[in-house]
């Protein structure tokens, strides 16, 4: 019980958060709340409610809806029974129109507030959002939590419930693909039989890789300990359930990953192909992709052929094709591969050596021979006398490292494209950069800004940016 909660204020909500909560301030000029800054859950721009505190930091505080008393026009009722439990999608309840401007505005206030771009420089390169050519049925990799309960000796697995590890009790999730919850039910039935139950305890994540356009499908169970599955027997009872569910896939790896829990110091997760090839693949218009267990792939196949054009168009964007072209974060290199047409020569910059090996062999299955691609980290590489024409920057959600920023300017190459999925530390980097570059003869402006939407019922949004030299 918090010591807020009995109070009640009306606000207006003015925006979303990262994070998919309402945003508004309380105003009122008898409270000494008054502009304090307050996020609640199930709150949509323009929506007047009455609203209660939870609880409270220094300078903002979090409540709950008590009355809704203006509602959206664009407040829709979820497709999802479990919408309002689980932690999987955080803006169901609004139409797609209302999504799409919602991650517009995340995006240029993100740019605004953090990175301190004024808004009439936002509003001449900004162009409008991607819409997502399915808002359902689109991820092509899922993690589900598995929960063991010793006295049935059965397991639970699902998806958590929002702000928790409980496991929310769901008859279909509405994000992955159809193919992952069919195996999602299997492995719940198949690893409850008493029979099972050596295994069953064991097991902590149930990861399913799909290839939508290859209709290739990769298992991984995540345990605690190596356990003993009869593979064949699984596949089996797989297939045969996705064949009367009327979905055409089929499963063609299976993996284990020993982990644990706490991780003791010098374990690192072991990887065990247990059944079938040790990698899928995926198609991308005219390009195909190897995807190994433990490799980065873009979560929406259908939509990541949208963003990688933006990419190749932005390449492209003063009419010059570059000669070089680096790919930095560049995992299994689908980026720069996708991208390989509009430039002379291609090098891919990747941490992970399996992503490596896998960005190696996606170049000769697209029969790439301007490619090479290094296992190092992007902060950390040495690129010599390396001279690129264009760079692209894909990082993961933490953003860049500013040793990076400042290798970026000393490489000078005449554009940047840089791929985000967090427009806060993609607005962090650009300051970062625009500050940095003050202390030498560089300049970097932006030419295109475009929001792409990956990831629709959900708060998260991808950035397409544009940096052009001399701007």
């Amino acid at each position: 019980m918090g010591i807020f909660e009995e109070k009640t204020y009306q606000v207006k909500c003015s925006g979303l958060s990262n994070e998919g909560q309402g945003v508004a301030r309380i105003e009122s000029d008898r409270e000494k709340e008054n502009g304090l800054k307050v996020f609640v859950d199930d709150l949509l721009p323009g929506e007047v409610a009455k609203i209660r505190i939870t609880s409270r930091e220094k300078n903002l505080a979090h409540g709950e809806k008590v009355e809704t008393i203006t509602a959206s026009a664009n407040r829709v009722v979820p497709v999802c029974a479990e919408f309002n439990k689980c932690g999987g999608c955080q803006i169901q309840h609004a139409d797609y129109a209302c999504q799409l401007k919602m991650k517009e505005d995340m995006v240029r206030s993100c740019l605004y507030r953090i990175g301190h771009i004024p808004l009439s420089d936002l509003a001449s390169v900004s162009e409008s959002i991607l819409g997502a050519p399915d808002q359902f049925f689109y991820r092509n990799n899922v993690q589900y939590p598995i929960e063991y309960s010793h006295a049935k000796k059965s397991v639970n697995i699902g998806l958590y419930e929002k702000k928790s590890h409980k496991i929310v009790e769901h008859a279909k999730c509405y994000l992955v693909h159809p193919s992952a919850e069919v195996i999602r039910g299997v492995a719940q039935i198949y690893f409850s039989d008493h029979s099972r139950a050596n295994i069953a305890k064991y097991l902590r994540h149930l990861i399913v890789r799909v290839g939508i356009f290859s209709k290739e499908m990769m298992v991984i169970l995540v345990c605690s300990r190596p356990v003993k599955l009869d593979a064949e027997d699984f596949v089996k009872t797989s297939e045969k359930a996705m064949s009367e569910a009327q979905i055409g896939m089929h499963i063609s790896s299976i993996w284990t990953q020993e982990t644990k829990e706490r991780a003791k110091k010098g374990f690192s997760d072991v990887w065990t192909n247990v059944w079938g090839k040790p990698y899928i693949h995926e198609f991308l218009e005219h390009r195909v992709f190897r995807i190994s267990p433990d490799a980065f792939f873009q979560v929406n196949s259908k939509q990541t052929i949208n963003l990688y054009n933006k990419v190749k168009e932005y390449l492209r964007h003063d009419g010059a094709l570059p000669r070089l072209l680096v790919d930095l974060y560049c995992g299994t290199g689908s980026i720069g591969i996708f991208c390989s047409s509009v430039c002379h020569h291609l090098v891919g910059i990747e941490s992970v050596e399996s992503a490596v090996i896998d960005a190696r062999a996606n170049a000769t299955a697209n029969y790439l021979e301007n490619a090479e691609f290094f296992c190092g980290k992007a902060e950390d590489y040495d690129f010599g006398a390396m001279m690129p024409d264009a760079v692209v920057i894909d990082p993961p959600r933490k953003g860049c490292d500013e040793k990076l920023l400042r290798e970026l300017l000393h490489l000078a190459p005449t554009r940047i494209v840089y791929v985000s999925c967090n427009p806060s530390t993609l607005a962090r980097d650009l300051h970062r950069l625009f500050q940095i570059q003050e202390e030498g003869s560089v300049r970097y402006g932006i030419s295109r800004i475009c929001p792409v939407d990956m990831f629709p019922n959900t708060s998260h949004v991808e950035t397409v940016v544009l940096l052009s030299r001399g701007k």
